[in-house]
């Protein structure tokens, strides 16, 4: 794997074609995957991390307890949570607490920061990673009536970090990681209402979603500037997204796949390094990712007018 300050000194100026990217995503990641290094530590700091009880969000989880940091998983199975934390607390020796929390559904996400508002009373949360996410195996809506990728992989986040934000569960210049996948390069567009059937609808859901993820933390740094919201494409992981997909991505190579510990590198890294820049884009291969004007990440236009789709299903008024 790569040293992570070589890593953090790579600049990429990726491709806007579809096989030049997954090319670039595929080939040679295992050895150009960065290490995130021990330290800093984060004693004393306070960190949530959506998705923390299964695949990267697990290792990304266990990576902030290593190092010293107070870990809080917010997710929807509680049995896989409850796992996790016991794992997590013999392996570290540090504590880990969990609270229920269903992406694709605003009360749960009311109820979770409600709960997450008492946690934090004592002491703002530091470092914040929005991990949790779906790739659909069939067209499903989410309990508000959304697109269920859609809801969940990016409203859901929304919903819940404007909630945070509005109950001062943030610390001043507390860092935002928002997890993407650099397969977003296959869509044009993201919206609560897509509609799809067939063996590769689901891919197209997520690809969207991400796509989506990018113009949200792109709109969110502007919008709170108090905030250092950085991007990551953690790497194409072996987890249970691609692996139980069907179609193209079932004849994928499995031996070019990260496990799910490495492919929580670049996320824990992004997390926990100093001196990123707000709004960057960081690419388990690429380094920091310089992205074309004519890049569907970059189309500002196109990202003001999601922010304001966002706004006005997040359920806050």
């Amino acid at each position: 794997m790569a040293d992570a300050a070589e890593f953090l000194r790579r600049l990429s100026r990726p491709s806007t074609s579809v096989s030049g990217r997954l090319w670039t995503a595929m080939v040679g990641q295992g050895s150009r995957t960065p290490v995130c290094p021990e330290t800093p530590r984060l004693d004393g700091k306070r960190t949530l991390v959506t998705g923390g009880n299964a695949g990267i969000g697990f290792w990304i989880a266990h990576g902030l307890s290593v190092r010293g940091a107070s870990v809080m998983i917010a997710a929807r199975r509680e049995d896989l949570s409850r796992e996790a934390v016991s794992r997590i607390t013999k392996e570290t020796r540090n504590g880990v607490d969990a609270v229920r929390l269903d992406l694709g559904d605003l009360r749960s996400i009311a109820e979770a920061a409600g709960k997450l508002a008492k946690v934090a009373s004592d002491a703002p949360f530091d470092i914040v990673v929005l991990n949790a996410g779906v790739w659909p195996k069939a067209y499903g809506t989410s309990a508000q009536g959304h697109e269920i990728a859609f809801a969940v992989n990016v409203l859901g986040h929304h919903a819940l970090l404007k909630r945070m934000l509005s109950r001062g569960m943030l610390a001043a210049g507390s860092r935002v990681v928002v997890l993407t996948g650099d397969i977003y390069i296959m869509a044009a567009n993201c919206t609560p209402d897509f509609k799809y059937s067939g063996a590769y609808g689901g891919m197209l859901a997520y690809c969207r979603s991400k796509l989506g993820n990018m113009w949200f933390a792109r709109e969110f740094a502007r919008h709170h500037p108090s905030l250092e919201v950085v991007v990551v494409h953690p790497g194409v992981v072996a987890t249970g997204l691609v692996s139980g997909e069907t179609g193209v991505m079932a004849g994928l190579n499995r031996s070019l796949l990260l496990a799910p510990k490495a492919g929580a590198q670049t996320p824990l890294l992004v997390a926990t390094q100093p001196g990123l820049g707000r709004a960057a884009y960081f690419h388990n291969v690429g380094g920091q990712m310089q992205l074309s004007a004519n890049d569907p990440a970059a189309n500002a236009n196109r990202a003001a007018h999601f922010w304001g789709v966002l706004e006005k299903l997040d359920g806050l008024r």
